[in-house]
């Protein structure tokens, strides 16, 4: 349960600062607490404040700095949190579904086994996140920094990621069934070429650089290939069946056991076509801005 006198305070922003100011080195308990009945907490320090277990789902907390906080089992669900930062927070088995967080800054912060479902986090900045085991399902991570994050185990199913950065992410045995991974530089991840711990069926790899990619046996099923380049990628063994393809470059690629439906695919100068390309399932922005797609190309 939260300090009354610390909850006390709280609800009085000159008296909040004034004490923040006089005791910088007091942690404030507000765990467990809702403060849902105030519209919005700012004009207070709410810098390494234990909110653990706390109400805060539904709450306008755009721009607030939250850096270095306690968010264990917090409620943040529905919560508007864009341009918020949760910087090297604890935020383990946090709720953030629906949550809107654009532009949010959870870099160095501890994720672990938090529910993310169907969050908004476009362009979040997610640089060394632990993001372990965490549930990602239908979250909107494009353009997101996750370099160095740790995502491994994470369920991540219909998660879309078009152009972010995971360079030296670890996504050992990340499950991203039906995700949309476009422009992600998947090699760059801490296991490199290797994909083998990866699941990727029903993907959407389009335009992906595969080229080198380590593939062997993996369950590539009804995943989108088009214009990817998987020149000398390793694919024997695979199972490919209802993979789509589209000016698909396979130059050099190993394909010695590989499942394919040859009979629904034309080749021509080492380029993979299938014969009927069945209508996108994830949502496309014709006019994105290439700056904005190679923006990481710039770090």
């Amino acid at each position: 349960m939260a300090n009354p006198e610390h909850l006390q305070l709280f609800g009085d922003p000159q008296q909040w600062e004034a004490w923040r100011l006089q005791f910088p080195d007091i942690v404030p308990d507000l765990r467990a607490s809702d403060v849902s009945s105030l519209d919005r907490l700012g004009g207070r320090n709410v810098q390494c404040v234990n909110w653990s277990e706390a109400d805060l789902s539904y709450m306008d907390l755009t721009g607030m700095n939250f850096d270095g906080g306690y968010f264990i089992h917090a409620f943040l669900n529905s919560a508007q949190l864009c341009n918020a930062s949760f910087a090297f927070a604890d935020m383990r088995h946090v709720d953030l579904s629906f949550g809107r967080c654009r532009g949010v800054n959870m870099s160095h912060a501890n994720l672990q086994e938090a529910w993310l479902v169907n969050a908004k986090m476009e362009y979040a900045q997610l640089r060394a996140t632990d993001l372990r085991k965490a549930h990602l399902r239908r979250a909107d991570l494009r353009f997101a920094d996750l370099r160095g994050a740790a995502l491994a185990g994470t369920q991540a199913c219909e998660l879309v990621l078009v152009g972010a950065n995971v360079a030296g992410a670890d996504l050992t045995g990340v499950d991203l069934k039906g995700a949309d991974m476009r422009r992600v530089n998947i090699l760059d991840t801490q296991s490199g070429n290797d994909l083998t711990q990866v699941h990727l069926s029903l993907t959407n790899l389009n335009e992906l650089n595969l080229r080198g990619a380590l593939m062997r046996e993996m369950d590539l099923r009804n995943v989108y290939l088009q214009r990817a380049d998987l020149r000398g990628a390793d694919l024997r063994g695979a199972n490919l069946t209802g993979a789509i393809f589209n000016q698909t470059m396979i130059a050099g690629a190993l394909l010695d056991g590989a499942l394919l439906e040859w009979d629904q695919i034309t080749r021509s100068d080492d380029l993979l076509t299938s014969r009927t390309i069945p209508q996108k399932r994830w949502n496309t922005r014709p006019h994105q801005r290439w700056r904005d797609i190679q923006k990481w190309d710039e770090v």
